[in-house]
């Protein structure tokens, strides 16, 4: 059967709330203030990125950094009249192509970058290694457990049939595949971005 058409990142942002509202480690995150949209990759491209976070922040939720004696902000993103902190990415088709339970580790990933403090910063995991601390694998095993109890609810959701299909899947299902696209947004020296 071929539906008419699906937004998957509106489909990703319900099931990003749904992990919000079920893992007790994301209680203090807010959907509203959070946008996903998706960004576009080859299939046969090097490297396993299937995702990414943008803080719209700097540390500690700051809205200035001085970097090398000059002063920088990040430009404001407001959806739906509010304020967000985060932008969140998933590849297109690289995503997609992944199983239902690596879809579901990715999404838990770029969740778990996002500072407990829900301030636009990331979680600071170390001194120098700021995104991931030590090591990759430690900074994934601190989420696992709760991507492995999201994945056993979600199986029973009709949220699945739609982790489960790839990029082939979703094109063959739908006649109109929707999506909201972003240009990556980029900190601006603020003379510059008071001269405008």
């Amino acid at each position: 059967m071929i539906h008419s058409s699906i937004n998957l990142t509106d489909t990703l942002s319900l099931i990003t709330h749904e992990m919000i509202v079920r893992t007790p480690e994301f209680r203090g995150y807010d959907i509203n203030r959070m946008l996903v949209c998706c960004a576009s990759n080859r299939a046969d491209s090097r490297g396993g990125i299937y995702g990414k976070l943008v803080p719209l922040k700097f540390e500690e939720g700051s809205d200035i950094i001085n970097f090398h004696g000059r002063l920088y902000t990040i430009p404001k993103v407001i959806y739906n009249d509010i304020e967000i902190k985060y932008l969140i990415y998933y590849y297109h088709p690289k995503f997609f192509d992944i199983s239902a339970r690596e879809k579901v580790n990715v999404m838990f990933h770029e969740l778990y970058h996002i500072s407990p403090d829900f301030n636009g910063d990331i979680r600071r995991m170390g001194k120098f290694k700021k995104a991931h601390g030590h090591s990759k694998k430690s900074f994934e095993e601190k989420y696992l457990d709760y991507a492995e109890e999201f994945y056993s609810y979600v199986k029973g959701t009709p949220y699945h049939s739609f982790l489960e299909m790839n990029s082939r899947d979703l094109q063959n299902s739908f006649k109109k595949i929707k999506c909201r696209r972003m240009k990556t947004i980029k900190p601006v020296l603020i003379e510059a971005a008071q001269k405008r």
